[in-house]
């Protein structure tokens, strides 16, 4: 059995925030290094005995940062499943307008220099990385945390508009930054006002001066701010906006960008220019210094069947794809021996939510909700559902590079909490007798209605069927499904996303009103930890990190979510396309911003296929 399909399904979505619900990701991960690999495409495993612990998954290796000079030219081809739905922030979620991180800019993004072509601090393969140690200036030339609750940053000179009217390339100042940021947090369909009113509202954005800006928000709000204003929210020009009311008809597309808008056809595709006034320099490597971007421009082709995306892939219609899930990925790797990839897991999860709030039900008691953990054969499901390519270990995160210093390790946690990923059903019958549930009890499960979700619940249903426990899935529509976790307003038990790595000291996967705390958990310990992680947002992440480390044995003990392995998902690109070690997103949920940096070996590549 295969997981098909799901993954672009969510990672559509999930790269909706909701976020990459990640129709083939979830639960608990074990043990060493980091999550991506770089290397041969291993083939399908045979199942270990249940009983068997998690195993490790292959060591990664390190990605080798290219040592060729970067040449100029060329017009890069990526291959996507889901179409543009947007170009306005305003209007539509910033994972969704994809463009927009090509044409405009953000105060802050990632430091490529600290990932793989660099220093190699970073993979930078997930939407949901946010740490301001890994940031770097864009738009921002430097910025300063004078005391909590405030942010200053000092914008960056020289960069001009694209020479488009109404801007006709005006030099950007201080005064764009705040009008762009308060507009996403007033306009009343903006995600960040529609998700984070408090914030929005709180948030006092000025400018003392015409290179600077200043951030204040209440103390309860900082953390929220600093995930959302620097490195998410784009820059625009308040001109386009008068004249054109938004900026919403891709024809207006304005920004100070590495590449300009030319031609958008929806349900097709997006063709992308370079922007010959383009600030900015490449920042590490054998082309430090040069002037970006090195392509001639970026052509997005819309292909939502899978296979024949990649088939493109594997004809060079198209020099790159993420969201490749393992299985594809073997048979690519197959014919095309010498294609590159690297593999990773998504950093959103699917889990099985429970209501704690409700007394009548079984899952009050940490009793129950330990058994039906253990009554769960994770290694099954990782070596015979997933080939192997599966982690056991990935909630409330996943073991990333980035956050490695948050996560512990399968082999370092308690043998409490390892024996919840061990499949133990005697276990599991006796902590329910103990519970008062000899017999076991029924309980019904809502789930979205595509088939990787069933399949899955459905061998759960059948290994709980062994301890007495009887489960009744019900399939909805995916509306219904997302109307429900948004609300928190399910029957019993949920099948759904949790939240991405980078909301990670929020704790919002297990603490809060948020809908991924979809268990409704209100525990003490976790509130004090919470609070403390708060004082440290944006002063100390090495002192948020120690927090969360330290709190997730007790966490995962308490057993408030019920998992499943999380599947690896691979990015491919020909090589050819230089520049690139595999990294997906520059910045929050900017997703298909690497173009920026990247160049093509147009020489290579006519010695390869001929043109």
């Amino acid at each position: 059995m295969k997981l098909k399909n799901g993954l672009w399904l969510v990672l559509a979505c999930l790269l909706a925030l909701g976020m990459v619900l990640a129709s083939c990701q979830p639960a608990v991960q074990q043990p060493t290094g980091g999550q991506t690999v770089t290397g041969k495409v291993t083939g399908q495993t045979t199942a270990a005995p249940t009983t068997a612990q998690p195993k490790a998954s292959p060591s990664p290796t390190t990605p080798t940062a290219s040592t060729d000079a970067p040449k100029y030219g060329g017009v890069l081809n990526v291959g996507i499943a889901v179409d543009i739905l947007g170009f306005d922030e305003a209007f539509t979620s910033h994972w969704l307008v994809y463009t927009l991180t090509l044409t405009n800019e953000e105060l802050l993004s990632h430091d490529w220099s600290k990932g793989p072509g660099g220093t190699n601090q970073a993979d930078y393969m997930l939407g949901g990385i946010n740490r301001l140690d890994l940031k770097a200036g864009v738009i921002a030339e430097s910025w300063e945390i004078p005391t909590k609750g405030t942010i200053i940053f000092r914008i960056r000179k020289g960069i001009n508009w694209h020479n488009k009217a109404p801007v006709n390339g005006r030099e950007l100042n201080a005064e764009d930054v705040v009008y762009s940021l308060k507009r996403v947090c007033t306009e009343p369909r903006s995600y960040i006002k529609v998700s984070y009113p408090a914030m929005a509202a709180g948030a006092e954005i000025t400018a003392p001066d015409k290179w600077t800006v200043v951030i204040k928000t209440p103390l309860a709000e900082f953390g929220n701010m600093l995930t959302l204003l620097p490195d998410f929210a784009s820059i625009i020009p308040k001109e386009v906006v008068d004249k054109y009311t938004d900026m919403r008809d891709w024809k207006v597309s304005v920004g100070t960008g590495p590449f300009m808008l030319t031609d958008f056809v929806s349900g097709s595709s997006a063709s992308l220019v370079k922007n010959p006034g383009y600030w900015g320099k490449d920042p590490v490597g054998p082309g430090k210094g040069n002037q970006l971007p090195y392509l001639d421009g970026v052509k997005f082709l819309v292909i939502p069947d899978q296979s024949t995306r990649y088939t493109a892939l594997r004809t060079a219609k198209i020099d790159w794809v993420p969201g490749v899930l393992w299985d594809d990925a073997a048979s690519i790797r197959k014919t095309n021996p010498d294609i590159t990839y690297r593999r990773y897991l998504l950093d959103s999860t699917v889990v099985l939510y429970m209501r704690l709030d409700k007394p009548e039900l079984p899952f009050k008691d940490k009793r129950v909700r330990q058994a039906l953990a253990m009554g769960i054969d994770q290694q099954m499901l990782k070596n015979v559902y997933y080939g192997g390519e599966a982690e056991i270990l990935s909630w409330p995160i996943i073991n990333t590079k980035e956050y490695k210093n948050a996560f512990v390790p399968y082999e370092q946690l308690p043998q409490a909490v390892k024996d919840l990923y061990t499949y133990n059903p005697d276990k599991a019958k006796k902590l329910l007798a103990e519970a008062g549930f000899p017999s076991g009890f029924k309980t019904k499960v809502q789930v979205y209605n595509t088939p990787p979700y069933i399949d899955v619940l459905s061998q759960v249903k059948a290994m709980w069927a062994k301890i007495g426990v009887e489960l009744q899935i019900e399939p909805l529509d995916y509306a219904v499904i997302t109307s429900l976790a948004a609300r928190r307003a399910y029957d019993e038990m949920m099948y759904a996303g949790n939240s991405g790595i980078g909301t990670y000291f929020k704790m919002i996967n297990f603490n809060g009103p948020s809908q991924f705390n979809g268990s409704y958990v209100d525990d003490a310990k976790v509130k004090e930890a919470y609070t403390k992680a708060q004082d440290l947002a944006g002063i100390d992440e090495k002192g948020q990190d120690d927090l969360h480390r330290e709190l997730m044995p007790y966490v995962l003990e308490q057993a408030w979510v019920l998992t499943r392995p999380a599947p690896y998902t691979y990015v491919f690109w020909h090589q050819w396309l230089k520049g690139h070690n595999g990294e997906i997103f520059t910045g929050y949920y900017n997703v298909y911003a690497f173009p920026k940096f990247a160049w093509l070996d147009l020489g290579l590549r006519m010695k390869m296929i001929g043109r």
